[in-house]
């Protein structure tokens, strides 16, 4: 079998997969209210598909507190930390892994001093395939 061959079964039996397992989320889009927000100036993705969880892309804004940002962590809706992820000094856009279907929170802090300096309510929807 030709290694084309295997990467294209490889690709159906994925979403086959996630299709059948419910896991499927088609056209996931995220929304978050970040008009108040000191450190997030938007958050979107641009994913076609996402299984569990949806890749999220937050822009930061530039702000004395967004610069003081060293870590957004997602919090699932059970409390639960979800992803983390290391924000450098200056960076302004980061990804992150937020799950679908309920809402989570994303927490900016400074794991330097051990500070919260943001949270925001994030939710990433989607269809379901029938």
């Amino acid at each position: 079998m030709s290694h084309r061959t295997a990467q294209t079964l490889s690709a159906v039996l994925v979403v086959v997969v996630l299709t059948t397992s419910g896991c499927l989320t088609l056209s996931p889009s995220v929304t978050a209210d970040t008009d108040a927000s000191p450190v997030f100036d938007t958050v979107s993705t641009n994913e076609p598909w996402g299984g569990q969880h949806v890749r999220t892309d937050a822009t930061l804004e530039s702000t004395p507190e967004a610069s003081n940002v060293t870590t957004i962590t997602v919090i699932d809706e059970s409390g639960q930390s979800y992803s983390t992820v290391s924000v450098d000094s200056g960076q302004t856009a980061v990804s992150v892994w937020v799950p679908t279907n309920q809402n989570s929170t994303l927490v900016a802090s400074n794991s330097v001093n051990s500070t919260t300096i943001d949270t925001m309510n994030v939710t990433a929807t989607g269809e379901q395939p029938p």
